[in-house]
């Protein structure tokens, strides 16, 4: 089939099965596009490369800046048109602002302030987006569709450009020649883990439907949701056809999958958890942070278990090249975005391959300590909303854990610029403004 005919049919595809679910969700207005709009960028390589643009680290790419500047001045002129309330929204998510101020704070001590300051503002846009998010009358709701649509719209495409558009859908190793699955990521593990997190939150979706099945009124989304899944698993698997293709997001969507299940559980019998949660994400931190300074793998069988090598594909060899650096700032880091340079790069590689390592090299240990602050205020606040029926605090709490799982070997913890830790960031939100989320998700499934 000639590329163009199939573009034509995968986006009919895509709007038809958009068309189904916003029957369903009836949800107008435009920062439910906006959302879904922001959340497939995030998860996506960025236009520059989509348009072959040549460009650096350091010089950026003028295409996604400019649709970056678009969005942040579309949602200041939504957030004046509502009057909304910055210093509620300040006060209420205090944790989150102190974090983004150390962000800029850590501009100064850059080794490129301009640089680093440009990095920061991309910070600042997401959270323009998260702010019109939580102007809505129902958050909740409009960021369950936003996300359903960004996956209808991102699994498809991905396997449009892996079958048809191999320039960007298809990598190769660097040292291997390795034939790699990215889609519309930026690698194979980014591909994998959007797929991993999308069966995480459609399962969740799969199972509501399926408890409310005598009382939905249209049916057809579930189907659309369970084709879904399955695409997402055939993309997961890559060309190998295998779980071991990327052993980073098949753990990483078991933890998911047995977190939700645990905090089901726990809901529906009415434990009080805060404490015992606090504790368990406090150890998954202490553990990815050490990872990388000690060099060992806590459980020598784990990584046989995925038929990786003891140094989990080469990344030892890389956190023993990045620990001096990390040891030489320890407590501040080079500035947010000051660390990666085009030249560190192309002598080490594209990130640390440690969330942990990542957020020390470029904001130090008090960086990665108010992260941690905020995400352990997130979790007790979020352990509030386990009890009820309808509960959509089960796959936010899973995604946390997901991510903090997932930074021991990939690197996002302090980029909410990232579809994963936005998806975070604007539930923190949520939860924060508390809103009565069993009534707002009661109300979406009955639909």
């Amino acid at each position: 089939m000639p590329p163009q005919i199939a573009l034509i049919i995968f986006l009919a595809f895509i709007f038809f099965i958009i068309y189904i679910d916003q029957k369903r969700t009836q949800l107008s207005g435009p920062v439910v596009w906006i959302v879904a709009i922001w959340i497939l960028y995030s998860g996506s390589k960025g236009l520059g490369v989509f348009l072959n643009v040549q460009t650096t680290i350091e010089a950026g790419s003028p295409p996604d800046r400019y649709f970056q500047i678009i969005m942040g001045l579309i949602a200041i002129f939504i957030l004046i048109r509502r009057h909304f309330p910055i210093s509620s929204a300040i006060k209420q998510n205090k944790y989150y602002y102190l974090l983004l101020f150390y962000f800029l704070l850590s501009v100064i001590w850059a080794r490129d302030p301009a640089i680093s300051f440009r990095r920061w503002g991309r910070e600042f846009i997401a959270l323009l987006i998260a702010l019109v998010l939580v102007s809505e009358d129902n958050p909740t709701k409009t960021l369950i569709g936003a996300f359903k649509k960004a996956i209808y719209a991102a699994l498809p495409i991905s396997l449009l450009l892996i079958k048809y558009f191999p320039l960007y859908g298809r990598e190769y190793g660097r040292w291997t020649g390795e034939l790699m699955w990215v889609g519309i990521a930026s690698q194979k593990n980014g591909l994998a883990m959007l797929c991993s997190i999308s069966i995480l939150f459609l399962g969740w979706s799969l199972l509501q439907d399926l408890k409310d099945w005598k009382h939905l009124n249209y049916k057809l989304p579930f189907f659309v949701d369970l084709f879904m899944v399955f695409l997402a698993i055939y993309l997961m698997l890559g060309p190998k056809r295998t779980f071991n293709y990327s052993a980073t997001s098949t753990l990483s969507l078991i933890v998911g999958f047995v977190f939700m299940g645990l905090f089901k559980t726990v809901s529906n019998k009415g434990f009080n958890i805060k404490n015992k949660i606090a504790i368990t994400a406090i150890i998954i931190i202490a553990i990815g942070t050490i990872l990388p300074f000690s060099g060992k793998i806590p459980i020598k069988t784990l990584p046989s278990l995925f038929n990786r090598t003891e140094t989990l594909t080469g990344r030892t060899e890389i956190w023993q090249s990045l620990v001096p650096y990390a040891k030489k700032n320890v407590l501040l880091g080079y500035g947010y975005g000051g660390f990666w340079t085009t030249s560190l790069r192309n002598l080490i590689a594209s990130h640390a391959h440690n969330g942990y390592l990542d957020t020390i090299l470029e904001l130090g240990l008090i960086g990665l300590i108010l992260f941690i602050i905020y995400i352990l205020n997130l979790l007790k606040k979020q352990a509030d909303f386990l009890d009820g029926e309808n509960q959509i605090s089960w796959f936010f709490f899973a995604l946390i854990f997901v991510v903090l799982v997932r930074n021991a070997a990939e690197s996002l913890l302090a980029e909410f610029t990232s579809y994963s830790m936005w998806l975070i960031l604007a539930w923190s939100f949520i939860i924060n403004k508390n809103y009565d989320l069993n009534e707002t998700e009661s109300s979406f499934n009955q639909i």
